[in-house]
């Protein structure tokens, strides 16, 4: 029984870190005794619809510079893995990122590059310009993990202020409305 648990904590642990902010998580309460309804509660991740959605939740939101991009790291079995980009900061839109930062995001690997995971996430590609929204995640370099990416080519000025707005905007975080917290599975064996 504790292998069991252990293997079944193991995966889980992994689905969570490896999706890289698509996770869902679920546990099942399980109530002593036949036939009541078992409920599984869900963990919501933040709503990222709008820029002000993005930019309420993200620490750090800077236009920046990609400079070279580090290493990519593989991800374990599932697809994708995590591209690490050297970036220098061009103009700080929130919080107050370093003048250059090392920053992490998920892509997966196609020919000759990288392909996005979500819509609002392009890959850094280097010589590029991008507004990047950030949170704190020290396993990725010192400017964390890529909360969006969002091209600033060809027009910088442009970019700059569409994500001014959103900052002045900014909406706290709060769940993503299609997320539902608590669903009813049926009865419990």
């Amino acid at each position: 029984m504790k292998h069991k648990r252990a293997t079944l904590t193991a995966l889980a642990a992994a689905a969570v870190l490896t999706t890289a902010g698509a996770a869902w998580y679920t546990t099942l309460d399980t109530p002593a005794g036949a036939g009541p309804s078992a409920t599984a509660h869900g963990l919501c991740l933040p709503a990222t619809e709008t820029d002000a959605d993005k930019a309420g939740y993200a620490r750090t939101i800077a236009l920046v510079t990609v400079e070279k991009t580090v290493e990519y790291r593989e991800g374990s079995s599932d697809p994708g893995g995590v591209l690490i980009s050297r970036v220098k900061v061009d103009q700080t839109l929130k919080g107050s990122p370093p003048r250059a930062m090392t920053i992490g995001q998920s892509v997966l690997p196609v020919a000759g590059g990288y392909a996005k995971t979500k819509p609002a996430y392009l890959p850094l590609e280097p010589g590029h310009r991008y507004v990047v929204g950030t949170v704190p995640d020290a396993d990725y370099g010192d400017g964390g993990w890529v909360w969006f990416a969002a091209t600033a080519d060809p027009d910088p000025v442009t970019a700059a202020k569409r994500w001014s707005t959103a900052v002045a905007q900014q909406a706290a975080p709060h769940p993503d409305p299609a997320c539902t917290d608590t669903t009813t599975t049926g009865t419990t064996p």
